[in-house]
């Protein structure tokens, strides 16, 4: 799990959202997609405890989910000093930590999907720069133990701004990885202007095929923001989202689950943005429809407005 607190609509004062796995019948007394789960509430110094009711991490097949990291020293559970660079660093080292004892051959470049919260607009450019140092520290890992011609296919980072996070942290990372090989993963991207906004998208495919994330990112060309007709921008974003769907390779069966918008609060009016994108979404997808998850947020990078995160399985 994730929890974070987001400015809700007035009279909201809870919203959850939630994946579930129904266990796949066993075949030959083998049970397949089989949930492992790791809950370690006793004090150590690999990792934090849980602070809750829920697991650090569950795999089912090859998907590792992982809950939510921020910056906790782990023997004392209180949260690092230093600021937000050194609260990024240690918070992501929980998450490799976390995934490699649930699959010792994962690390970062094995995560699929992440999203960033981060409580100051100034934290942006250090989670992502933070996020790019890991991943090439592992590479050079990676590198210096077999070579490859090819480069891995990392995953997509989705970093938004909201008020507060758990025990005053300035940053979480809440991931999703694959145990696959990323350097045989399927990477996609595309763009396009569509009235006063650029829509950029990005797919990644694992190596084995069972699963996929989407990206989307929905930005004003110019800074004004008055007299924005959305609903030509709405179409265009869902309709590129379909034609990455149709772009995964043959061998992926995997289905879009969860179709979550962050989006900048103060641009847009809730209500009118669910109406569009669920309109559009059953117009494209029809039976196939994720669920949609509208997350406000008070900021997001450069001059996004709008962030979706799509998982697929």
């Amino acid at each position: 799990r994730v929890c974070v607190e987001t400015p809700l609509p007035d009279g909201v004062l809870f919203c959850i959202d939630c994946l579930a796995h129904k266990y796949d019948m066993a075949i030959d007394d083998v049970v397949h997609d089989e949930k492992l789960v790791m809950h370690v509430q006793s004090i150590s110094h690999w990792a934090p405890a849980s602070i809750g009711p829920y697991s650090q991490s569950i795999k089912v097949g090859d998907v590792l989910y992982c809950a939510g990291q921020i910056a906790l020293v782990p023997c004392t559970m209180q949260r690092v000093g230093g600021g937000v660079r050194v609260e990024a660093s240690v918070s992501l080292r929980h998450v490799e930590r976390v995934l490699q004892a649930m699959s010792q051959q994962t690390a970062l470049h094995h995560i699929i999907t992440a999203s960033c919260y981060v409580t100051d607009s100034k934290s942006i450019p250090i989670a992502r720069s933070m996020w790019q140092k890991k991943l090439r520290e592992c590479k050079k890992v990676e590198d210096s133990e077999i070579y490859h011609d090819e480069t891995a296919v990392c995953g997509l980072l989705a970093v938004v701004v909201i008020p507060h996070l758990p025990r005053d942290a300035a940053i979480e990372w809440h991931v999703v990885a694959v145990v696959d090989d990323p350097f045989q993963r399927k990477h996609f991207a595309m763009k396009m202007l569509s009235e006063g906004f650029q829509i950029e998208c990005e797919s990644v495919e694992s190596s084995s095929a069972s699963c996929a994330a989407i990206s989307v990112r929905l930005s004003l060309v110019s800074s004004s923001t008055s007299h924005l007709d959305l609903d030509g921008p709405l179409h265009d974003l869902v309709a590129m989202f379909k034609q990455a769907i149709d772009k995964l390779s043959e061998d992926c069966s995997a289905s879009p689950l969860s179709f979550r918008a962050f989006f900048k609060e103060h641009v847009f009016d809730a209500e009118t943005l669910q109406k569009g994108l669920q309109e559009y979404l059953e117009k494209y997808l029809e039976e196939k429809t994720p669920a949609l998850i509208l997350v406000p947020v008070l900021d997001l990078p450069d001059k996004d407005v709008i962030h979706v995160t799509c998982w697929l399985s």
